[in-house]
Formats: C-alpha cells, structure tokens, sequence
C-alpha cells in the first residue's frame, strides 16, 4: 500500500510539472489601426489614404531607419549604427484594407523586426524597432500620421513627412 501511495504521489507531481511546462509561440499578427489629420483644425480620423507596410527579421539590439523616401517606397532600410549596411527584400509584406478597422495587417514570426508603414497619398512613412511577444496571436495597436507635421516620434514609432520638392 505504501508503494501505490507513492506511485500516485509521483504521478500527481509528474502531471502539475507538464502542466507548467507550455508551448512558446513566437509570433503575432500585427494589426495597425491608421489614424491621420490634415491639418491642426481637423479631427483624427481612420485613414483613407494608400499604404503598403512591411517588416525586417534583424537581431536583438540593432537599430534600422528609414534614411529617405525612396528607401521607403523601395522597401529599404538602413542600419542606424553602421549606415553601409542596408537590408531590401522585406520578410513580411503587410496587406491593407481601408474599410476595415485595423487597416494594416502583418503576419510576424521573428522575436525581433524593424517595420515601416507608408502613406503613399500624403508622402508620409512611419517605422521603428519592435520584438514580438510570446504566445499572443494578435496584437492591435494604432499609428498616428498628421499630413501637417514634419516628422516626430510617439510610442516607439518615428514619423517622417517628405517636403513635396523633396518626394520626387
């Protein structure tokens, strides 16, 4: 009796041991709601405008921009830290659905990427550094963009907008 009680004992703890032991995902479906303004007297409103999004695979700990419009539009980014080294070829390209709430959709598997977002309508492009969690599917999150400002940042995200001369 004594071994069938410590049997049972050792298959208890054996159970709430694996119950502990959970699948890591990493990974999420990264849904951007776009918001913009024209201009300081108008209100921020759900973007209407034309985007394309997409994200870099990079390591821990580097640094990416965006060093011009060009580079945006060419899917380009450039190493903040060492500015020969320059990625093209995106991972991920995002999709974009003006209707929907969440208009920009991209689908990340790496821990570590560097996303840019374009309005191509106001000659705006957004992008910054962003590690992915563990075990969330889908992550929601809102990006700003106002046509009448030059550039910025806000929430991790740094903002450019291209002078007219200067976008061609």
């Amino acid at each position: 009796m004594k071994h069938i009680t410590k049997i049972f004992a050792l298959l208890a703890i054996t159970t709430l041991c694996t119950a502990c032991f959970k699948d890591e995902v990493q990974g999420t479906l990264l849904k951007i709601a776009v918001y913009s303004q024209d201009d300081t007297e108008s209100d921020i409103v759900p973007t209407t405008a034309d985007f394309i999004a997409y994200a870099f695979y990079v390591d821990k700990g580097e640094k990416w921009m965006v060093a011009s419009w060009q580079d945006a539009i060419d899917m380009k980014i450039t190493n903040a830290e060492n500015p020969s080294e320059v990625l093209s070829g995106p991972d991920v390209i995002g999709t974009f659905d003006k209707t929907a709430e969440y208009q920009i959709c991209l689908d990340l598997d790496a821990k570590y990427t560097s996303l840019v977002v374009v309005d191509m309508t106001n000659k705006i492009y957004a992008y910054r550094d962003y590690e992915t969690p563990m075990n969330l599917p889908e992550t929601l999150t809102q990006l700003h963009l106002y046509a009448w400002k030059s550039s910025g940042s806000a929430c991790g995200w740094t903002t450019v907008k291209v002078e007219e001369e200067s976008a061609e």
